[in-house]
């Protein structure tokens, strides 16, 4: 009996899988499916948005250039005055995918291009010419943006004008992928270049207008089995191999019953599965893609974080004696670890952060290369970002309790003027300025700690690497004016960020404060926000002035220093009665994580 079950349940089986390989493998005769409309449609909207906001960027970075007095002074002189004056008297370097221009406009003549950084750089068709355009550089979609530059003297050579191309790449494979993963060939088409992509390129016609991109198009091919007759097959041959795997299994569970022997059984992924060696997952989930391998000494657990320039793992290091230390690992990504400037952007963080030891700042424990990865080893915090908590506070309309929230940025604040104190072994200032603090770079544990994290664009006198000209690195709606404008900035920077963060916390209403943004508002009443108070009645009122000061436009009205800043927001506190413990912080971190669920 047991035998009979299992033999017709394999040839079910076997028969149903062929006529369900076969449905699946069908090739379609025509027409577009409703999955890869979809797909069309919503990589189409994203490429479009991506393409927005470079833009964006490319156009705020050109303008910002345009008024750095030593940039007018290049675009004055000849090609290589230009380049003694950038080389020698700023650290004039574009980022990792950007190209910048230096050029200027002789009377009655043609654009001359006077300097391109980086060596070698791909120039935009359009270098010179004033406006906003975008081109195709091998499988690159090229973003530019070229300003008017007022020459220093344009008397000297005769110009009519100066100008500042900049260009940034964008990678479109993210979009073409998910439209090949769909079902979708076709190509990206731009005044005469193309981008294929699947393999049905040469023979889409469908043709998708780019909004951002002028003169572009998306142009596609897809297909769907025609008639019902794939849905039968398919149907039928899923059908057939249910029914033999059932007689299967329960052949095999009477063969147990038997024997008492559990005959082995391929692993299911997602599962648990007990190997010779221990316990592995057979499981799809990239997240979980180095669990398990070895980083150095590290021993990697699970990936717990992910970024623009670098994954964070939780990983543990095993001694003799049964010693064990976690830590969070922080990977760089493969591709930008060929690009020196980005390393050393990357080892920057590492260096800077190790010289602020204070129990509200996570503590770099190590950094170097381990193989072709460069790796830095640092304190891991058990709980999740302010960020986090914050939404789930504000989706649930559940307010941060006022003590807690005045805790919180206090202890920020601590953190803050650590770094801005940080001095080199021999007592030299490091003048460490964050530059990028929002709740996002504030990690709360469920023990009450709460630490700054993310050294990544921090500024210091000693840095290996110089900040570019202009550059504006940051959060645009956390930023201090004069650091998005690309001007020099101060521990008064990290001030109006602080509170712009205690403004989130304390009120539940998102800060968006983008200079660029809100330039046509101009510069009176700023930071355009309504008193904290008029949003949360129960908040002192001791507090509007207190946080709007914090946020002025002008850097000199705010508090000099964290610490400053600090020592008002406990002054209300005393005056208010209110405090707040780790343990007070602890049970409400412990209350949103509940709601969160696991993290």
């Amino acid at each position: 009996m047991g035998r009979g079950l299992l033999a017709g349940g394999v040839v079910l089986l076997v028969a149903g899988g062929g006529v369900l390989g076969y449905g699946l493998t069908r090739k379609p005769t025509g027409g577009t499916s409703p999955e890869a409309a979809a797909a069309i449609a919503a990589n189409t909207s994203s490429l479009d948005g991506d393409v927005k906001a470079l833009r964006a960027k490319v156009e705020v970075r050109a303008k910002t250039l345009g008024e750095v007095p030593i940039v007018k002074a290049a675009v004055s002189a000849d090609a290589q005055t230009a380049k003694d004056l950038v080389g020698k008297e700023i650290a004039f370097k574009p980022e990792a995918d950007e190209v910048i221009e230096l050029g200027n406009v002789p009377k009655g003549g043609a654009p001359v291009s006077l300097l391109v950084l980086p060596d070698g750089g791909v120039r935009a068709k359009q270098s010179g010419k004033v406006g906003a355009f975008a081109q195709l550089a091998g499988d690159l979609v090229m973003v530019t943006q070229t300003v008017p530059v007022e020459p220093a003297d344009p008397t000297a050579l005769g110009l009519e004008a100066g100008f500042v191309t900049v260009s940034r790449m964008l990678a479109i494979t993210p979009t073409t992928d998910a439209l090949v993963a769909a079902g979708v060939s076709g190509r990206l088409e731009l005044d005469g270049a193309t981008i294929p992509f699947g393999p049905n390129a040469a023979a889409a016609k469908d043709a998708r207008p780019i909004a951002s991109l002028a003169g572009a198009q998306l142009v596609v091919a897809t297909a769907k089995p025609a008639g019902g007759m794939p849905v039968a097959i398919v149907g039928g041959g899923a059908g057939a191999a249910g029914l033999g795997l059932v007689l299967v299994l329960f052949s095999l569970l009477g063969a147990k019953e038997r024997s008492g022997v559990t005959r082995g059984m391929p692993a299911v992924a997602g599962t648990t599965q007990l190997t010779d060696s221990g316990v592995s997952r057979a499981g799809s989930d990239p997240s979980a893609s180095l669990a398990g391998q070895m980083i150095g000494r590290w021993q990697v657990v699970k990936r717990i974080g992910s970024g623009g320039m670098a994954d964070v793992y939780l990983a543990q290091a095993k001694g003799e004696a049964g010693f064990e230390k976690v830590v969070a690992l922080k990977v760089m990504h493969p591709h930008l670890a060929r690009l020196p400037r980005a390393v050393e952007h990357f080892l920057d963080e590492a260096r800077l952060a190790a010289r602020v030891a204070h129990p509200n700042v996570v503590q770099i424990q190590d950094l170097g290369k381990i193989g072709n990865d460069y790796v830095i080893a640092m304190e891991y915090v058990d709980g999740v970002d302010l960020e986090r908590l914050l939404a789930s506070a504000r989706a649930a309309t559940r307010p941060v309790p006022i003590a807690v929230g005045l805790g919180i940025v206090c202890r920020i604040c601590d953190g803050l003027d650590a770094a801005h104190h940080a001095t080199t072994p021999d007592g030299t200032p490091l003048g460490i300025i964050h530059r990028d603090v929002k709740s996002a770079n504030v990690l709360v544990s469920r023990q009450g700690g709460v630490k700054v994290v993310d050294f990544g664009i921090a500024k210091a006198a000693t840095q290996v690497h110089m900040t570019v000209a202009g550059e504006t690195k940051g959060t645009p709606s956390m930023m201090a004016p004069e650091q998005r404008t690309g001007g020099r900035v101060d521990a008064r920077a990290d001030v109006y960020s602080v509170a712009a963060v205690a403004y989130e916390v304390l009120t539940g209403h998102g800060v968006n404060l983008d200079l660029a943004a809100l330039a046509h508002l101009g510069v009176e009443n700023w930071p355009h926000l309504p008193p904290p108070s008029t949003l949360r009645a129960e908040l002192p009122v001791e507090l509007d002035p207190l946080l709007l000061t914090a946020m002025s436009y002008d850097r000199e009205r705010r508090p000099a220093s964290c610490a400053e800043f600090e020592a008002q927001l406990e002054a209300v506190m005393k005056s208010a009665n209110l405090s707040a413990s780790d343990k007070d912080i602890a049970r409400w971190v412990e209350s949103e994580l509940r709601a969160l669920g696991p993290v």
